[in-house]
């Protein structure tokens, strides 16, 4: 890694949600990167974690089950990242489930309003641009780009995708403290992704803290060193883990550099595991 003392990245994306990369592609980079530590984060599924286990992968990485979690309150967006959590327990398996047909609703909802904005394009080609991944928002875009109707993902969701545009479709309510609680029943802890492109104030980020969050993604390519050490002192003051990692998704030209830059170290993995034992001590 280009950073000594980071040993992995705790937030990346492979082609089962919205990445380029296979499980074992991902792998395979995170190895040859110097990585020891590596979370798969997918988006709303852990299908890549367990290709992996069933595979049977027994090399040098200590992959960390988890995944990214789309909660949706009060209009707003909020991301959660999930480690250490049971990939087998039912009420994650039920979650998973929900928000794929939720995610297939919004698509085809969003392809809809872009016929109504005389931008003719199908489902089905959608859905083929997903392959065996939940539906979301980069696939709409990427059979944009395809058609030419613009000339980058980016420009997608400016134009028609982001909120507020004529295309975009919001996800079912799904608050931050029902997925907090939902984690913690499968084992697993939470950290907010990214909090810097939602919560510049920090009197919105603080009520977060009361849903019974575990950590928060200090170290993320969109947060500059300023924001890196607001949240850092804000974890410090909130007895908070701090965690970090690139966000990897490969379609980015940024993907490439950030990669092995934005991550943990030793001393946040102790941490981390730490907090997950005791927490896991107090629940027997």
């Amino acid at each position: 890694m280009t950073d000594p003392s980071l040993i992995g990245d705790l937030h990346s994306h492979t082609n089962r949600s919205d990445g380029v990369l296979t499980p074992m592609e991902l792998v395979v980079k995170a190895e040859q990167a110097g990585m020891t530590v590596l979370a798969i984060t997918d988006h709303d599924n852990m299908d890549a974690f367990r290709m992996l286990r069933d595979g049977g992968y027994n090399g040098p990485l200590n992959i960390i089950e988890g995944i990214e979690i789309s909660c949706f309150e009060a209009g707003r967006e909020v991301h959660l990242l999930a480690y250490y959590l049971d990939p087998d327990n039912e009420e994650i398996q039920k979650y998973e489930s929900f928000f794929r047909s939720d995610r297939e609703r919004r698509a085809r909802e969003m392809v809809d309003r872009l016929m109504a904005s005389r931008v003719t394009i199908s489902f089905e080609e959608v859905a083929e641009s997903a392959g065996k991944a939940p539906i979301g928002r980069p696939h709409v875009a990427n059979v944009l780009v395809n058609r030419g109707i613009v000339s980058s993902i980016q420009q997608a969701f400016d134009v028609f995708l982001d909120v507020g545009k004529p295309a975009y479709v919001a996800k079912s309510p799904f608050p931050v403290s029902e997925a907090v609680q939902m984690v913690h029943r499968a084992g697993g802890i939470t950290s907010v992704a990214h909090p810097g492109r939602h919560y510049a104030d920090p009197r919105l980020f603080l009520a977060l803290v009361a849903t019974g969050i575990d950590g928060v993604e200090v170290y993320h390519p969109s947060h500059w060193h300023v924001t890196r050490e607001f949240y850092r002192l804000l974890s410090e003051q909130h007895d908070l883990l701090i965690t970090g990692g690139s966000d990897f998704h490969g379609t980015r030209d940024y993907d490439e550099r950030n990669f092995g830059v934005f991550g943990i170290t030793a001393d946040h993995l102790e941490n981390i595991q730490t907090r997950v034992a005791r927490f896991r001590h107090k629940s027997l």
